[in-house]
Order: C-alpha cells, then structure tokens, then sequence
C-alpha cells in the first residue's frame, strides 16, 4: 500500500524539526546543517531513529534549504545533488520498511520577480535538481513546505512533476492575519493548488497549535480533501543564543487533536518540537477516527490573493485588454514592446476591476508574447485573469507562469488542444462570450 492509499485510511504522524536537534548535537549557528548529510551521517541518522522510535510514520529528510541558491552561500553549491542524495539515502536506511521517507524541500532563498531576481523558470530549474537528487535517494513523497509565495510554490510543484510521478505535499507558512507573507488566503491556496493536481496541501510552521486550527479549518471548507499539518511547538523566545518553545508535548498533542475533524491526515511537528512531542502526538492520536474528506472545490477563477466565482462572471467587473481593439497595445506588441505593460497594470490594479480578459492574437507575434504580457501584468494586478487564444502554444506558456488558476476562453475551434492544457494548469474553461 503506497502513501496515498494509507491515508485513505488513517491518520499518520510526521517527524519533528531536525535542525534543533542537531544543534543539540552540535550544529554551530551559522553552519550548515544539511552538510552533515555527507560530514557527520551518524548524527543524522540517529535523528531520523529517534523519531521512529518516538511513533512516526513519515520521516523527513535533513534538506529543507537544500538547494543550490542556499548551499552556494556556503560553497557547497556542487555538492547539491550530492547532499540531497545522502539526504535521502539516510532517512531510508533508519526508516526501512516501518516509515515512508517524504523529501523536505524549502524556497529557494530568493525572492521571486519582481520583489527579487528569482524568475519562474530558474526557480523550476533550481527545485528540478534537488527533486531529482532526493528521488533518487530513496523519497517516498515529496514536500514542499514552509512557502509563503504560491507563485514559488507552483514552480516548485511543476518541476517535480517533470521528474516524477511521487506524491506531492504543497504546505503553506501563514501570519497571524491568515494570509502568507505574500497575502495568499487558505482558500485561495487549496483552490489553485488542488486545481493544478497537488495531492496534499496543508500549513505548517508560522505558529502552535492553537493558532493553526483557524487555517486548518478553512482549508478544510476550501475543499482541501486530506491534509496535512505541522505547527510549531508553540511562540519561540529568545535568551542569547538559546532559542526556547512555550508548548509542553502533551498540550501540544492535545490542541493538534482538533486538526482531525477538519480533514487532517498527516500531522507532526515544525520548529521546536522534538520526539518527545512526536511520542506524546501518537499516544493522543492512537484511537482517533478519521474523518471522511469530501473534495469539492468551488468553480472560481483566482489570482494569488483574489478570486471570483465563475457564476458571478457574466455579471462581474472585467477589463478587456484585446489587441483587437486597442490599436496602441497591437502596435507595441507587433513591435516587441512591453513598455506599456507596466503602466497599464498599475491604473487596472487601481481601478478595482473583478477580473482581466487578456486577448492578443491580432497582435501577432510568438508564443511567448502572451506570457510575457501576462506575467508583466500579473506583478501588480490583484484581480484574476482570463486568458483567450487560439494559438495552443501561447496558451501553455502563459498559464505555466500565472501565478493563480485562470479561466480560459475557447474559441476559433481549437477546443480540444486548448482544453487539455487547461486541464493541465487547473484551468477553468469558459466556453462562452463574456
């Protein structure tokens, strides 16, 4: 029985942090832990034994800022695959046959554009790589975890499905105001992560428990079908070099006891937590009864933090921005230039519009013309798009880069190849004229 099917079934624990362990080993502030995968296999290893026996079911592997971005700050950028491989290998030789071995994957270190430098196809490259490394040293379930930007997080979901066909965890950082850092909301998160095939989404980090339960449940309401869950061992507090947690392990276990009835499968523990929270955790989560999990996501159109129901579009709010129409923006477009783009996204983003149409096949142009606008656009406009184009080439390219799930607008006959990359990026199909 492989991992999806077990938690049809029932509930399994996850691991702890790794990070404050090791320290407790050692690790020096400043060090890089997941260099121990190759310098001091021991010490990790016998994290990964401590949890076992402390109850978990899944094991995660010491590589959470594992890839290149972060370990080129230490010179260990050629050793990514390397470091990975190990990362994996070692969770697999302690978890055998009694755990499932589930690859820890974190952002990248950079912000993505326009905030940073980090553009959508580096952070698939980037997220390729270390995937690939740790599939090949023995994961089970891939999870990316601890992201607070959905645009990183679709990046790193798609360049693992160019290299396997494992499960796949997306799990999301929340503030206390229920949004990431970016302003993504839980229902947002499950609609455009569930819509493009993520197989399990979920919270962890940000906070205890308590905290947590609000962000569980909403997720559950999104139509999140199984979840997964890793809160912190309560607030941290910081006396000189020694960071501590305000959670005991047995009020820890007791609040994540509440995750159940709101669909959670996968439950362990972020920063802080140990195995003595793991150990108090299967004692309180024993005799629990799953719950069943519907998956029934609205039909919605949505940007990263803003989102309206297809029902409500013929009535909505939209803005057309169609080459055909706009004999300026089909000049510019016909000239490669995106000058434009810019100053048009901020007066759409202050104008409050329900959603943008993006339509520019009388343009001209290459396939890429339309990602390129579309991606310009998107680094200011809140409201979500709906993207037409006969040309099936231009459709992929832009849906792979937008950053929300966008309806599509099907038209010229070319239905079939259109639909079935909208399928692919958890788009809605709008086949009528709006």
């Amino acid at each position: 029985m492989g991992f999806l099917d077990d938690i049809r079934n029932r509930i399994l624990i996850h691991d702890g942090s790794k990070g404050y362990l090791l320290q407790r080993m050692g690790l020096k502030g400043g060090e890089c832990g997941e260099y121990w995968n190759l310098t001091n296999q021991e010490a990790v290893r016998e994290v990964h034994r401590a949890y076992l026996e402390a109850g978990s079911d899944v094991l995660q592997t010491n590589t959470f800022p594992g890839n290149r971005i972060h370990l080129e700050r230490f010179g260990l950028g050629e050793k990514t695959y390397e470091i990975n491989y190990w990362g994996a290998r070692l969770a697999r030789e302690v978890a055998g046959d009694r755990a499932y071995v589930s690859a820890s994957v974190g952002p990248a270190g950079s912000l993505m554009e326009p905030l940073g430098d980090l553009s959508f196809e580096k952070a698939c490259e980037i997220y390729r790589e270390q995937v690939k490394a740790l599939v090949d040293g023995g994961a089970d379930i891939i999870n990316f975890e601890t992201f607070t930007d959905l645009s990183e997080l679709r990046a790193a979901y798609l360049a693992a499905r160019e290299v396997t066909d494992l499960p796949v965890i997306c799990s999301l950082a929340f503030e206390n105001n229920g949004r990431t850092l970016m302003g993504t909301d839980p229902f947002i998160a499950v609609t455009v992560l569930k819509s493009l095939g993520v197989d399990m989404v979920g919270a962890n980090c940000s906070f205890g428990p308590e905290h947590m339960t609000g962000i569980i449940e909403s997720m559950y309401r999104a139509g999140g079908g199984y979840l997964s869950v890793k809160p912190n061992a309560g607030l941290p507090s910081v006396s000189g070099s020694t960071v501590t947690y305000d959670e005991t392990p047995e009020r820890f276990a007791e609040l994540s006891a509440a995750f159940i009835k709101y669909g959670a499968r996968l439950v362990g523990g972020c920063c802080g937590t140990t195995p003595e929270f793991i150990r108090a955790l299967r004692e309180r989560l024993t005799d629990a009864e799953p719950v069943p999990v519907p998956e029934r996501l609205e039909s919605c159109i949505a940007s990263d933090v803003m989102h309206i129901n297809v029902a409500d579009i013929d009535n909505a709010n939209i803005y057309r921005l169609d080459a055909a129409n706009d004999q300026a923006v089909c000049q510019a477009l016909k000239n490669n230039d995106l000058s434009w783009a810019e100053e048009t996204a901020l007066d759409l983003s202050a104008e409050g519009y329900d959603a943008i149409l993006v339509s520019l096949d009388s343009a001209g142009g290459g396939p890429g013309m339309l990602a390129d606008v579309v991606d310009r656009l998107q680094w200011y406009v809140k409201a979500p798009f709906i993207i037409e184009t006969a040309d099936a080439e231009a459709l992929e390219k832009a849906l792979r880069i937008y950053r929300g799930k966008a309806g599509v607008v099907i038209r010229d006959g070319s239905g079939d190849e259109t639909g079935k990359i909208a399928e692919k990026y958890g788009s809605v199909i709008i086949s009528r004229g709006i």
